[in-house]
């Protein structure tokens, strides 16, 4: 069971995550920027879609990285054998 769970801890919720964000990222560059209700506060539409790209950059580093820490524990658990056969 603890090992089942370190697992989803340690790979598939930050993978998640990070295909969470960049959902919601893609959701927040696609919709039309929000019009200003102030005179004082107005959002420049270039800032809005560079943080939904910043967004974006952080879920795909997020995604990237945990995919190769899990390739990299995958193959150290195989045998020596095994390793030499997928080279």
């Amino acid at each position: 069971m603890r090992e089942r769970v370190r697992e989803f801890l340690g790979v598939w919720a930050p993978m998640i995550l990070g295909l969470v964000l960049i959902g919601s990222a893609v959701s927040f560059i696609l919709s039309p920027t929000p019009p200003s209700t102030s005179p004082y506060f107005v959002v420049d539409p270039l800032a809005y879609d560079v943080c939904g790209l910043l967004l974006v950059l952080i879920g795909a580093i997020l995604v990237l990285s945990t995919f190769g820490r899990w390739r990299k524990a995958r193959a150290a658990r195989t045998p020596a054998d095994d390793r030499q056969k997928n080279v």
